[in-house]
């Protein structure tokens, strides 16, 4: 997992419709993060979720 002590950060492109990104920046807002900060943290939540998932789905 990425140190942010550590290593330097890179930027990434993703493609969203102006009213996703307004959406979802939004909401970014509402808990004190910025786009990027609220981004990063919800593919580590959805990769974590799935791979709980996934594991139950392998026994």
């Amino acid at each position: 997992m990425l140190s942010d002590t550590t290593e330097k950060r890179v930027s990434v492109s993703i493609s969203l419709a102006e009213s996703e990104k307004n959406e979802i920046k939004d909401i970014a807002k509402e808990y004190g993060l910025s786009l990027s900060a609220f981004l990063r943290l919800a593919a580590k939540e959805y990769a974590t979720k799935h791979a709980e998932t996934a594991n139950v789905d392998q026994r």
